[in-house]
């Protein structure tokens, strides 16, 4: 079988469809896919009912104040019938500007670019 294998997911070309293991676990279709993006899950929302309501954004948390929040960089998969799945990158919690932060970020676009090739197809 033909897969590409990251820590939080696994592209099955052979069926057509990923394999999410880090975040909302299980099997998606190329075909369902409407959009991908990267984004910043706020730590401490991790596994709410619907994923990345809470973002860090330019480094401060949406709503939040003092201190520097920690997060997940994750992928947040919008499916055509509007559901959206989360993938994290990594069960490393992060904040901007550090080696895990830098090396969740550049997988997550290494990893936006190849399912956006798939999706265009």
């Amino acid at each position: 079988m033909s897969e590409k294998k990251f820590n939080c997911m696994e592209f099955d070309d052979d069926n057509n469809r990923i394999n999410i293991l880090i975040g909302d676990n299980g099997f998606v279709d190329y075909k369902d896919i409407a959009k991908v993006s990267i984004l910043n899950q706020q730590a401490s929302f991790k596994g709410e009912e619907k994923p990345f309501t809470h973002q860090i954004l330019n480094g401060t948390a949406f709503l939040c104040g003092i201190m520097e929040p920690q997060f997940y960089v994750g992928l947040k998969i919008i499916l055509k019938d509007e559901t959206i799945k989360a993938v994290f990158i990594s069960n490393r919690k992060t904040i901007f500007n550090t080696d895990i932060y830098n090396e969740d970020k550049k997988e997550a676009e290494k990893i936006k670019k190849m399912l956006d090739k798939r999706i265009s197809k």
